[in-house]
């Protein structure tokens, strides 16, 4: 006979650590403006420039991040990248976004969470695409040595509140030289397609999360898995406690979730910063422009497009609406030594659940 400890795993009860909301926004962030480090076509200004040429404000109480679509551009198209003057460990972001950049070729824009050394302290891709794409793609990025279970690989749009995930996976080594995998490519889980059935939709991304109102991404960063869910602002199944007094244990299935005794989670994410941004072109959009943006703009290149057609970038803007960073306030509980499970000596395994 063997014997295994259990631990009581109780709800997760989460509490408010900081509101980045409205007011709160523009002094917990500092605008980046050097050179891009994903070689984008673009220039992102500074407070100043930004302030004066209004690609910063706020909208009722939102936080509006724009970019130029008014002048041509040779130097690269002006934009906004912001970054968090806070570093996390563990926890829950809320962001409540009622628009984010559209399916525009050229573009290029996400929510990440990240801190250098890269990747050494790891990255957190919550909400990113590229060109014309209709769905979000929820990205880990580390140095060698993390890799996540793709036994749990979900299945495209799948509801059963069983399964691990409802996007599909597509790479499961985190390590951004991955020697089966393109540079940089990191674990990644796509969010289900578009469907013209609402039941199937899931708009995570560009001009179908515009269309539905945009929504709610919550990512939950624990010591055993990160996770990502997906809100639609049209949907019908928004906890009512996800902004305010969230448990993410009642949310039901997420779009992702990152796990497995394969990476240490406490180890390889350490001290992350919020970041928003909006590139151009680079080693993402720019390297994809030929599957479909060549054709749909007719123009060959995607620097040229990007630098000459401004008004295709009315809509590559960000309004958030909410932004907030919650802590667990509550750890597991150990079981007293007389509440040991007898595992018997045969083929049945015991599996022990974190949520």
């Amino acid at each position: 006979m063997g014997t295994f400890a259990l631990t009581s795993l109780s709800a997760a009860k989460y509490t408010l650590k900081d509101d980045l909301s409205h007011k709160n926004f523009f002094p917990n962030f500092e605008l980046f403006n050097g050179p891009d480090p994903t070689k984008g076509f673009v220039q992102y200004q500074s407070l100043g420039q930004a302030i004066e040429n209004q690609y910063i404000s706020y909208i009722n109480k939102s936080v509006y991040l724009g970019v130029d679509f008014q002048n041509k551009t040779p130097e690269g198209r002006p934009s906004i990248r912001v970054e968090g003057t806070k570093r996390y460990n563990k926890g829950l972001l809320v962001a409540d976004i009622n628009h984010m950049p559209g399916s525009i070729c050229g573009t290029w824009p996400a929510m990440w969470m990240f801190e250098s050394p890269w990747p050494t302290m790891g990255e957190i891709d919550i909400l990113e695409g590229v060109n014309d794409h209709a769905e979000n793609a929820v990205t880990l990025h580390t140095s060698s040595g993390c890799m996540v279970d793709n036994s749990t690989s979900g299945g495209e749009g799948q509801k059963d509140k069983y399964a691990p995930f409802i996007g599909t996976m597509e790479t499961s080594d985190c390590d951004v030289n991955a020697p089966n995998q393109s540079k940089n490519r990191g674990c990644s889980i796509k969010a289900p397609t578009v469907h013209a059935d609402p039941e199937l939709s899931l708009p995570s991304y560009g001009d179908s999360f515009n269309e539905a109102g945009g929504g709610i991404h919550a990512m939950e960063w624990t010591s055993k898995s990160i996770s990502v869910w997906f809100f639609p602002r049209n949907g019908t199944d928004s906890p009512k406690d996800v902004s305010d007094t969230p448990d993410p244990s009642q949310w039901g299935t997420p779009l992702a979730k990152f796990q497995g005794s394969g990476c240490d989670f406490e180890e390889r994410f350490k001290d992350l910063k919020i970041v928003f941004d909006t590139t151009f072109c680079g080693e993402w959009a720019g390297k994809k422009w030929d599957k479909s943006c060549a054709a749909k703009t007719k123009v060959a290149k995607c620097e040229d497009y990007v630098r000459d057609n401004p008004e295709a970038f009315t809509e590559a803007y960000w309004e958030i609406a909410g932004l907030k960073w919650f802590e667990n306030d509550e750890k597991p509980s150990k079981i007293k030594k007389d509440q040991v499970v007898h595992r018997a000596s045969s083929n049945h395994k015991s599996r022990r659940y974190n949520w």
